[in-house]
This record gives structure tokens, sequence and C-alpha cells, in this order.
């Protein structure tokens, strides 16, 4: 069944294509990246999970709709035997799918919605995809597991194909919207180049241009004539607060201030108060001079300072001018460059494109059987020791003497449901010498030997509930022990009433027979029929009234048997189920008790609770007098136990009997 199973399902091909992460730029002057560098582990889970989106399955399984492989309709050339596989394959799909229509759920709604012939569905696209990290490279694998090796390529490129093509339509829409940014930002800065120009120049025309060291040297200029001139103050202060006697002194450091000094013989009191007053004149010149000199030196300073502060602005209006020209020019170049790059520039790139593998990736369907073989023997043995732990049926001697303290005679194997209702005919026509077998078994382990010592004997067989055999037994039992020379009467109660008429087909014939073709003798109980196949008397016990309670028809028995105790070797009574009543009330004449248990049908409680039932009588208190047999056991099953038993003998050294003539 394994390989069977192996081969309806097809073998399946897996295409692999890879990817390679890009890390993007080293600095800002390089667009190239070599294969070594590293990049952030988040990059690569987010392109696995881009792959693996579900927005992104639904594009892949739309473009397929085109693809020339998924659109062929020409069956595949195959055997005879694949193709009703699957055949068998698409109709049994077809029933699960109609099974879960009754169940729908939203995506199994959206799945079939979108579902075409001969195109994988969602679910089936995202079950066969597989996308992995090579160990801890930048590489990731994209494969596909199909049953045509073209299809699973085909897929597998269209993932990675759709996937760098969503990059690049990604990074194209974002250089789209950077350019058109750039191209607003370029205005807004060429706007504020113009006017920072604009304010450079209207600065210097309100300004002017001037040169800070002419100013600087007119202030140095400036500062030594006012010192000069307060030099000179000084000096002519002091000639006139010198004394006369001093004046040829005075007149000397006039002379060496370049000063005109007084005539010689001047040394009279109208001269000198000449001299003083000019002196003085001289010296109110002087200083009127200094004062000018010191209020150009502040003009100037003013001035100085002035044009300080407007050549700081100045170069601060150029600084803004050119910072702004410089942006420009970025911004220029940025846009230069994006425009280049935007086609070029994508985060990954594709290392190996897929192509149809020759090779299934399927296990061979031979390998299927010894894992099979395995599977599925443990699983055996594990049901067969669950179920052994749960049987409480009888299968052995041994469970017969541990569980219930009797012991146990025999078993019978059992009857062919075509041979049940012709017994004897099954016991001496050579049908079965495993049957024959038992039964003598049976017999010789029970009856006494033949002589003048041996005594007559009452059995009764009964069993704890109907359909144990008991009657196919008793009636076997009757007849080998008559086989043996020995005189045997079989009783029966009422079996129309209490019994399955098939089971009593053998005795209606015979008394129908014996009642033809015989005088039977008539006593209390009823006619005493012979059986000529069976070579024994029947005695059927028969309710003489509707309203007879069924112990009446037990004390007959009783009565009958006590009569006839010396007529016979031995008598045979089949009894009801010990349950009954009159069960109780048969054992108490019985000599022997034959407790028929059905092989692997009884369990042990309904046994043991069955013999207590006849433990309770004062004849079988012991229960030394009981011998069970199991009946209906089915050989072949039971010699697989290994029991070392009769049954396992019988099974096993059946070829040791003939068939034919066996017992005659």
């Amino acid at each position: 069944m394994t390989f069977i199973a192996a081969l309806a399902v097809p073998p399946s091909y897996t295409a692999t294509a890879q990817l390679m992460i890009d890390p993007g730029p080293r600095d800002a002057n390089s667009t190239q990246s070599t294969i070594f560098e590293t990049v952030d582990p988040t990059v690569i889970d987010t392109a696995i999970a881009l792959l693996t989106a579900e927005d992104h399955i639904r594009s892949v399984q739309a473009s397929l709709y085109d693809h020339p492989d998924f659109q062929s309709e020409t069956p595949d050339e195959t055997s005879v035997l694949r193709n009703s596989i699957k055949t068998l394959r698409a109709r049994f799909r077809a029933l699960i799918g109609s099974i879960k229509s009754i169940f729908p759920t939203p995506d199994s709604e959206a799945e079939a919605g979108d579902a075409r012939p001969g195109v994988p569905t969602v679910g089936e696209l995202r079950a066969g995809v597989k996308v992995n990290q090579e160990r801890r490279s930048r590489v990731i694998s994209v494969s596909y597991t199909d049953e045509s090796p073209e299809r699973a390529a085909a897929i597998v490129n269209q993932f990675v194909d759709l996937h760098i093509n969503e990059l690049r339509d990604r990074n194209r829409r974002q250089a789209r919207r950077l350019l058109a940014w750039l191209d607003q930002r370029l205005v807004e800065v060429k706007s504020e180049v113009h006017q920072a120009e604009g304010r450079m120049e209207s600065f210097r025309i309100v300004h002017g241009m001037s040169n800070v060291e002419a100013d600087t040297e007119l202030i140095a200029q400036t500062r030594r004539q006012l010192a000069r001139a307060r030099s000179e103050i000084a000096v002519r202060e002091a000639a006139i607060d010198r004394p006369r006697g001093t004046a040829a002194t005075g007149e000397e450091q006039v002379k060496s201030h370049d000063m005109p000094a007084p005539e010689p013989g001047a040394v009279s009191d109208p001269e000198n108060e000449r001299s003083q007053a000019r002196l003085k004149n001289e010296v109110e010149v002087i200083r009127s001079q200094a004062s000018m000199l010191e209020q150009d030196l502040k003009s100037l300073q003013s001035q100085a300072a002035d044009r300080l502060a407007s050549e700081a602005e100045l170069r601060f209006l150029e600084r803004q001018s050119a910072s702004a020209a410089n942006h420009y020019d970025e911004l220029l170049r940025r846009k230069q460059n994006l425009a280049e790059e935007q086609d070029a520039t994508v985060a990954a790139h594709v290392l190996t494109s897929a192509r149809a593998p020759t090779r299934p990736s399927s296990i061979n369907p031979i390998l299927f059987i010894p894992a099979a073989l395995i599977a599925f023997s443990g699983f055996g043995w594990a049901i067969a020791g669950m179920l052994e732990r749960m049987d409480r049926t009888l299968r052995s001697e041994r469970d017969i003497v541990d569980a219930l303290g009797v012991s146990c005679v025999g078993l019978v194997p059992n009857i062919r449901w075509t041979y049940r209702r012709q017994s004897d005919r099954y016991l001496f026509n050579g049908l079965s010498s495993a049957y024959g077998q038992a039964i003598y078994s049976i017999v010789a382990a029970i009856l006494q030997p033949a002589g003048p010592s041996a005594k007559p004997m009452i059995i009764l067989v009964t069993s704890s509930v109907p359909g144990e055999g008991k009657t196919t037994l008793a009636t076997s039992f009757a007849a080998c022990a008559a086989r043996l020379g020995r005189r045997i009467l079989l009783i029966d109660r009422d079996l129309h009433e209490l019994k399955d008429p098939s089971t009593t087909a053998a005795f209606e014939m015979a008394r129908r027979n014996g009642e033809h073709t015989l005088s039977p003798e008539y006593t209390s109980a009823g006619p005493i029929s012979p059986i000529p196949d069976l070579d024994c008397d029947h005695l059927l016990v028969r309710r003489t009234g509707a309203d007879q309670p069924s112990l009446f028809v037990a004390q007959k028995i009783v009565d009958v048997c006590q009569g006839l105790r010396g007529r016979y070797d031995c008598v045979i009574i089949d009894a009801p189920p010990t349950f009954a009543p009159e069960t109780r009330l048969l054992s108490a004449i019985a000599d022997e008790v034959i407790f028929a248990v059905r092989w692997g049908s009884t369990r042990r409680e309904v046994v043991g609770n069955a013999l207590q039932q006849l433990r309770c009588s004062t004849r079988f208190e012991s229960l030394t007098n009981v011998h069970a047999v199991l009946t209906r056991v089915h050989l072949r099953k039971h010699a697989r136990y290994r029991f070392g038993d009769i049954g396992e003998f019988l099974q096993k050294h059946r070829k040791n009997y003939s068939r034919s003539g066996l017992w005659n």
C-alpha cells in the first residue's frame, strides 16, 4: 500500500535562484561595493519578508497568467497508469474542495476567486516557496517545489524578477519624488542666491569702498601732529613762567625748539613784556591747532569704526552669498547624480537564475517501503500489545487454570459455517482431522476405560452464555463415545423454544428419520430415537404446555436420568447456560460437567461467575469434576501465540494426518 501510494504521488522538482543584497556605497564619492562587505541583519530579514509578503505572492500569481509555461493545455506524455492516478488524484482534490466549500473561510473564498486552471493558487505558492539566507552571507536563496521542473523554475524566476523590478520601481518612485523636491529646492536656493548678491551689491553702493590701511596711517599722522603741538605748548608756557635772569637760557631753549630768539640787548622790561606777549600768542595759536587736531582725530576714529562695521557686514553678506551659491551647486550635482543612478542603483541583484532541474527532489518511492515496514510494524506491535493487555478473554489452557481454577481437558477447533448443520459428517468423513483429533482427546480424558468395572456416567454439558458451541460439543462427544463402543444417550431439552433452530437441524433430521423408520420407545419425557449417523440414542424433552415452567422440564430430565442410568454407559445432557435455574437442578445428578468456554470471546468475569453458580451446589463445591473445554478455536491464530499445547500441535502437524478415512 505504501508503494502504491508513493507511485500515486508524482515526483516533485525543486528549482532555486539566488539573490545578493547590496550593502550600498562605502562613501559619498563611491557607488561600488565588494562582495566581502557586511550588511545589517535587519536588511536580510526585510528582504526575506518582502519576498514572502502576501502582496508579492499575489503579484507572482497574476504574472503567471500570461506566462507561456502556464498556458499550455496539452497533457504531459506519461504512462497510462500515471495518467489514471493523476485523474484519480484530481477527483480526490475536487472532492476535498467540495467538502471545504461547505465551510468557507475568507482566505479560501479569495483563493477560489483568483484560482485559474493550470496556475497554482496563493496557498499553493505560499506553501511551495522557501526563502532562506545562505549561512551568514548576503546571499538569499529562493526555491520552489512543483511537479513540473519547467514550472518550478518559472515560478522561482518570477519571484526573483518581480522582487528586483519592485525594488527598481520603488527606487524610481523615490528618485522621482526626490528630483521633484530638488527642482523645487533649486528654485528656492537660486532665489536666495540672487537675493544675497543683491543685498551685497546694494551694501557696497550705499557704504562705498575704502582702504583700511590709509585710514590707519592718517590717524597715526594726526596723532603725531597732535603730540607735537602739545609739546610746543608746554615749552612756550614754560618760557613764559621763567624769570627774567634766565632770559638767555630761555632764548637757548626757544632756539632748541626752533623758535625765534629775542634780539640781543633786549634786556629791558618793555622788551621782555613784548617777548612774553608774543609767546602767549604763539601758545594760543598752537593750542587752537591742537584742538583742531583732536577733533580731526576723533572724526577719523569714528569713520574708521564705521568702515570696520560695514566691512564686517559686507563679509557676512559675501559669505551668505557664497554659501547659497555652494548649496545651489551641491543640489545641481545631486540632481545630476540621481538622474544618472536611478536605474543603476538597486538594493539587490540576481546572483544565479533558476534553471529547470533534471532530477526530482522528492524521495524515491522504493525508499518508502523499509520505512513503512518499520513504522507500521511498530504500530502493529503497539496495537497488538495494547489489545493483548486489554483482552479479558480466555485463549489457552493455562489461562483457564490460572483464572478459573478448574482443569482444561482440551480445545475444539472452529467448524466452518457451511458444515455447522452437518457436524456429524464433518466429524467422520475426514474433512477435518484436527477437529476429530480434538474431540477424541476430550472423550479420552472424560470417559472411564471400558470394562466390567466401568460405572455409568451422567455428563452435563453447559456454558456461561449461549453461543459458546456446547450443543456441537455435546453432539460430537456423543458420536465419538458411541464410535468407541459405548452406549450413549444424548438428552436435549426443548430446543425449539430456547435455542437457535439452525443448531438443531441434525437432531430434527435424525428424530424424523427415527420416528419413521424405527419403533421409538416412549417414556414419560418423550420418545427415545436412535440416530443412525451418530450410533447413539437421542431424547428430546418438550414442554407439555405453554404455561409449564422450565424447572418442570428439568425435573423430567432428572427423573429420566435416574431411570436410565443402568441402561446406558453414558448419558450426556445438553443443558442450558449455567445462569439458568434448571442447570442447578440438573447438576445435582451429574457425575461430570463439561464447561464450554468460547475461545477469545467470553470474558473471564462472566466465566468465573458462571462457575460460581456450580460451586453453590453441594456436588461441585470443589469443582474437581468440572472440566473446561475451549470451543470454536481458530487454530491458525491460536498457533501464533505459541502456547505449546494441543492447538499448536494440531495446526503445525496437520499434514501428518490423512484427510479421508481417518476414523474408519
